[in-house]
């Protein structure tokens, strides 16, 4: 069905990013989330439930302090947090910076009920905010596409005040991916790439990158189990769709390729995290003084 060599070298530029998500709209919009939320699901329930792809906002809410006035999200996609968490604190002040021009088109359609919430094209490795000019920064599901990840957190630190908080929750490989068998490695690779992700690290070596450029981690949240219900609900519908032969080959004519090759995360995610070579956590690092 796939030639998985193809994938080598996908999301190595802002552009292939870029186009990943152009041409994956349809999937996301469709087959994920009509909603317009552009990550995993958290149902600690077990069940698949579209309410919880507010459970990210939920995380993020809880940790606004009392002191929280200006809050920063890095690739905001649709607006969809923002305009949740705009909604819920009209006392404070929301931006959003996306590549994709698109989405910011329909982030800030999203946004306008809301005067204390706007996005704009940006990209988080060369932000054009002020320095010290945030309380608190968070991300989700984007940060893996960092393709220079010292100077991304170099960035976030410029921009957040001393003892500002950076939220990052996010899929991760695990210290056993490194014992893994090679097809496990690969495995893990193949979902990565499909996602035009292609730097990911083990997490503690994430964590040591993040400590060098002037972070302390402060918390570190496993959410594994609460995104299963969705993995398994995308697995099925990839599952559908690899098993119709003549129908995937004429997708593969049609469709946008990068919308086409997201099939082989949805179908093998559930496995690696299974394994437990991949991980999704949330990962609190507060700025140093």
């Amino acid at each position: 069905m796939f030639d998985l060599d193809a994938l080598e070298g996908h999301g190595e530029s802002a552009d292939q990013i870029r186009r990943y998500y152009e041409d994956s709209r349809l999937g996301y919009r469709f087959v994920h989330s009509q909603e317009g939320a552009m990550h995993m699901a958290l149902n600690p329930s077990g069940t698949f439930d579209k309410a919880g792809y507010e459970g990210q906002v939920d995380l993020v809410q809880e940790r606004f302090s009392s002191s929280t006035t200006d809050v920063l999200e890095l690739a905001c996609g649709n607006g969809f947090n923002l305009a949740i968490l705009a909604r819920r604190n009209p006392q404070r002040k929301f931006f959003g910076i996306d590549l994709v021009s698109s989405q910011v088109e329909r982030a800030n359609v999203a946004l306008h009920p809301f005067a204390n919430a706007t996005a704009a094209v940006g990209d988080f490795q060369a932000l054009t905010l002020p320095d010290e000019s945030q309380d608190l920064v968070f991300v989700v599901e984007s940060f893996c596409h960092a393709t220079d990840l010292p100077r991304a957190f170099d960035e976030v630190h410029r921009v957040l005040r001393p003892g500002g908080l950076f939220i990052v929750i996010d899929a991760w490989r695990t210290e056993s991916y490194r014992t893994a068998p090679d097809f496990v490695q690969q495995t893990a690779a193949n979902v990565e790439l499909a996602m035009a992700v292609s730097g990911t690290l083990v997490l503690s070596d994430w964590i040591e990158t993040a400590e060098q450029h002037g972070f302390s981690s402060v918390e570190n949240l496993d959410l594994s189990d609460q995104i299963k219900p969705n993995l398994a609900r995308l697995a099925k519908g990839a599952d559908k769709f690899l098993s119709h032969q003549r129908m995937a080959s004429v997708a593969r004519l049609i469709l946008p390729k990068s919308l086409v090759q997201n099939a082989v995360a949805g179908y093998l995610m559930p496995i690696t995290v299974d394994l437990g070579v991949h991980t999704y956590r949330l990962q609190s690092l507060k700025r140093n003084n």
